[in-house]
């Protein structure tokens, strides 16, 4: 169960992404009705910052973010501040890390601004990252500003995914006690996320730790249903193609691929009324940057009303509530007011998650075998 890297997101949305717009969704359809963006320049950014930003000429970032994001994001802030290029490199989890503390160490030229869902890889840049306070904050949810400098600017779902083909519409799952009821009738066709992928892991984990026993006793069914896979574009595909019938913690930006996929008329989706996981996107500009108040301009752009219309148009979740009205399903408060919010469980940010893994995995292998 072993996977070199955690480049899943970047590789699987790569392959799957139309040029087509996402679709403001509810109930786990889509209307025809695009997603808006707001391409003005951020109110509530100042001029001062946007000149000094301007005078740069260009930000640098490493990350690895859907392709989409970058699609929608690059031409909406190069139109709304003429004269910064955003550059991108396409790096996540330790090989970020490794990377920018190497150049760092060396004095070589590196990135402006990381991006990256994995907490651990602030945690470990700790030292490079440039503390400060986008004019934002007072605007944003107190989960978004874990540590100083560092802020969520999304937050996605995991989402359970079934084959409607396969399924009476009365047996789609809106649980995970529902998608084990599946399994048990289905054996051995679930699947999930391979435990060394971070993002599987940590969204099983952090089901575990909100809801308990609660959690172990839904495991206990599905696991041994269940085939792993490294990429969620692989399990999306397969479940269109029946080879599985339902799939859990699979990312929130399927619910944008699936009509330009194809998949609508196979594939639906669904939040887990027992407990969604979501897993936070972070941003951070690091101390060394060698064009800082760009760094700044484009993080505090992400937290603006405006950038987080652009986050939920290339199919990832905003954080910010102002903007449900335009984002549907991709915003966070929607699924919360949906599920309510002791329904929906954030991944926290910190060590433990991680220091916690060799025991969960061997918790998990032994539901397996047993």
């Amino acid at each position: 169960m072993k996977i070199p890297t955690r480049r899943w997101l970047a590789v699987s949305t790569a392959a799957l992404l139309s040029g087509g717009l996402l679709t403001a969704c509810g109930d786990g359809g889509a209307t025809d009705e695009p997603i808006a963006r707001n391409t003005r320049a951020a109110a509530g950014i100042g001029q001062d910052e946007v000149a000094e930003a301007t005078a740069e000429g260009k930000v640098v970032v490493y990350g690895n973010p859907p392709e989409d994001m970058w699609k929608r994001l690059i031409p909406t802030f190069e139109k709304a501040y003429p004269g910064i290029r955003i550059e991108t490199v396409d790096l996540g989890g330790s090989e970020l890390v490794q990377r920018v503390l190497s150049e760092a160490k060396t004095g070589a030229a590196s990135a402006d601004l990381v991006i990256d869902s994995n907490s651990k890889t602030f945690l470990d840049l700790a030292d490079v990252i440039a503390a400060r306070t986008s004019p934002f904050t007072a605007e944003l949810p107190e989960f978004t500003q874990p540590e100083s400098g560092v802020y969520a600017f999304a937050a996605d779902p995991g989402i359970l995914v079934y084959n409607k083909a396969v399924l009476d519409e009365g047996q789609y799952p809106a649980s995970m006690a529902d998608l084990a009821a599946i399994g048990d009738a289905h054996p051995g066709k679930l699947t999930t996320y391979d435990l060394s992928n971070d993002n599987g892991y940590s969204q099983m984990w952090t089901l575990a730790d909100a809801i308990g026993d609660a959690a172990w006793d839904v495991y206990a069914d599905l696991v041994p249903e269940t085939t792993y896979e490294s990429a969620g574009g692989t399990m999306l595909q397969k479940v269109a193609q029946g080879e599985y019938v339902g799939g859990y913690f699979q990312s929130g930006l399927a619910r944008g691929l699936l009509a330009p996929m194809g998949y609508d008329k196979l594939v639906g989706w669904s939040y887990a009324s027992d407990g969604t996981p979501v897993q936070p996107r972070y941003v951070a500009p690091l101390s060394d940057a060698g064009h800082p108040n760009a760094a700044a301009l484009l993080q505090d752009y992400l937290l603006s009303a405006e950038g987080q219309t652009v986050v939920c148009a290339s199919g990832l979740t905003a954080v910010r509530e102002d903007v449900v009205g335009t984002c549907g399903d991709f915003a966070l408060k929607h699924i919360q007011d949906e599920l309510g919010e002791e329904n929906v469980h954030l991944v926290p940010f910190g060590r433990q998650v991680f220091d916690d893994k060799p025991d969960f995995e061997a918790r998990v292998d032994a539901l397996d075998k047993g």
